[in-house]
């Protein structure tokens, strides 16, 4: 079995595509289609095939972990997990862990969320806060000249210590140095800046 966080397949809704709210699992040479409708810390999941659900809401919540109760899409209760404590932080003491954004998930994260709440995964390395993933989503929300973001504290991968010290080698300490990039260019150059750190 594959899970694919699916931006492309027009089955999804733009907005959760644009989110990456939406996923879609391979097994036997057939897809199953799963959707996450975020809606504060509950999320609504549409869904074509509900035996593999379990597997869509884990990889989901790689991403979302924050999201606590999971409805079907007929609204009936599904799931609920522990609340996460979350808390805000300003968005200029927020370390990256990437040094650039997409130029087209930029907009159009930026057309979704304004005005409207996030919720980014950060963990404390040497003192200080350091964004885990949801760049693109501090960009919009610093774009937007909020000053302050939710967070909770996640795990950290095995590389992020490593790409903050490239960062901090390229005096990129907080999302105001994040540079932006064409699609294109995102592509090619993160494909090759993680390759560097492998």
């Amino acid at each position: 079995m594959k899970i694919i966080r699916d931006r492309e397949n027009n089955i999804y809704s733009d907005k959760n595509k644009s989110l990456g709210n939406t996923f879609t699992i391979i097994e036997n040479n057939q897809k199953f289609y799963y959707e996450f409708d975020i809606r504060g810390f509950e999320a609504l999941i549409i869904a074509d095939y509900l035996p593999y659900i379990e597997y869509a809401i884990d990889e989901f919540r790689k991403y979302n972990k924050y999201v606590s109760v999971f409805y079907t899409e007929d609204r009936s209760f599904y799931k609920a997990f522990d609340d996460l404590p979350t808390f805000k932080l300003p968005i200029n003491i927020i370390q990256p862990s990437k040094p650039f954004v997409n130029e087209i998930n930029l907009k159009n994260v930026s057309k979704y969320l304004e005005n409207s709440e996030v919720y980014l995964p950060v963990n404390i390395i040497n003192d200080e806060y350091v964004l885990l993933d949801g760049h693109t989503r501090l960009f919009a929300k610093n774009l937007e000249n909020q000053k302050m973001v939710n967070v909770y504290i996640d795990d950290i991968e095995p590389e992020i210590e490593d790409l903050v010290y490239l960062l901090k080698e390229q005096n990129i300490s907080t999302i105001k140095n994040v540079e932006i990039l064409s699609n294109e260019d995102y592509n090619n150059i993160w494909t090759e800046f993680i390759k560097n750190i492998k």
